[in-house]
């Protein structure tokens, strides 16, 4: 899969830092900090970082002897948190790259925090050695998963379904679909992580303007394109249906809809003693296919994966 087919059109980033970071990420990284504890010592990588949400609202809080490093997969997203970052010297670092092959140093950093990626890498266990080499001894890895589609996402699928096609409405669930939940502790345990944490937290998702926010909500994601190609009756047609739908969420002008995330804290556990390739017992894990998509949480930001399944966005 080329990487191409993780780019954002157009403005999407634009639109997804003006939309979903006030909607939901901005709220999912206040919660998240809420049970982490960081010191101006830390030195920080962001992972799947989109716009840079998970860092600015860091930077925020703590005045950091070293930079603030984060990294995407897209390059518009990275575009766009280094534009909303300029005026702030040399606080952060912008890359472009891949979660499983990342242009770090071992051990350069101490805490490394991944906002809605994880689901979207097609091997968790690259993922996490290469989180693991990056972290030094002791290190902790931070990272959220949504549970479980919320009642917005669940109406935005029913109605994709009836009026663009069945392909869009089971990309707009990835996101939420993560396959391995109950195996996630053990993947973990593989890479030489020891879990710390790991809870239910839960956001609001505010939708300020239905009329106009549901369109940039789509928008926003790689789903957007196939949707606003079918015109704008049919996004209209399509907003309605979701006002519609989740009428019991409203809050005076707006729609404030609930949504569930785990959250995990795990520490970097030290080497094992070197053993030969040829002692080691042989492991070999069916992994389940997984879409190639992302800019949910962080995150657009994935590394090349196989055929799909059902993840994208959020």
């Amino acid at each position: 899969m080329a990487k191409d087919a993780f780019q954002l059109q157009g403005n999407a980033a634009k639109i997804y830092e003006e939309q979903k970071i006030p909607a939901v990420f901005g709220p999912l990284v206040a919660e998240t900090l809420k049970h982490i504890k960081i010191s101006a010592d830390d030195r920080v990588l962001d992972i799947a970082c989109g716009t840079g949400v998970v860092a600015r609202t860091i930077t925020s809080q703590t005045t950091f002897k070293k930079a603030i490093v984060g990294i995407d997969l897209n390059q518009g997203m990275i575009d766009t948190a280094a534009s909303l970052t300029a005026s702030s010297g040399s606080a952060f670092e912008w890359h472009v790259g891949d979660a499983t092959v990342m242009p770090f140093k071992d051990g350069q950093f101490s805490l490394a925090l991944c906002q809605q990626g994880l689901q979207f890498f097609g091997d968790e266990a690259a993922a996490l050695r290469e989180f693991r080499r990056v972290l030094e001894p002791g290190g902790r890895l931070v990272f959220t998963i949504w549970h479980s589609p919320s009642p917005l996402f669940l109406a935005l699928a029913d109605s994709f379904r009836r009026e663009v096609d069945d392909k869009t409405a089971d990309l707009s669930l990835a996101p939420f679909s993560y396959p391995r939940h109950a195996e996630l502790i053990a993947i973990l345990s593989e890479a030489r992580f020891q879990t710390e944490t790991d809870m239910a937290i839960s956001v609001d998702r505010t939708i300020s303007d239905p009329v106009n926010d549901i369109p940039k909500e789509i928008l926003g994601n790689p789903i957007g394109p196939a949707v606003s190609a079918h015109g704008e009756a049919v996004m209209q047609k399509i907003t309605e249906e979701v006002i519609a739908a989740t009428a019991s969420f409203r809050q005076g002008s707006a729609l404030v809809i609930p949504q569930r995330a785990r959250l995990i804290v795990a520490t970097r556990l030290a080497s094992r003693p070197n053993v030969s390739r040829a002692a080691r017992p042989s492991r070999q894990r069916q992994r389940p296919p997984r879409l190639p998509y992302c800019i949910s949480g962080g995150p657009a930001f994935h590394s090349q994966v196989d055929a799909p399944t059902q993840h994208p966005a959020a």
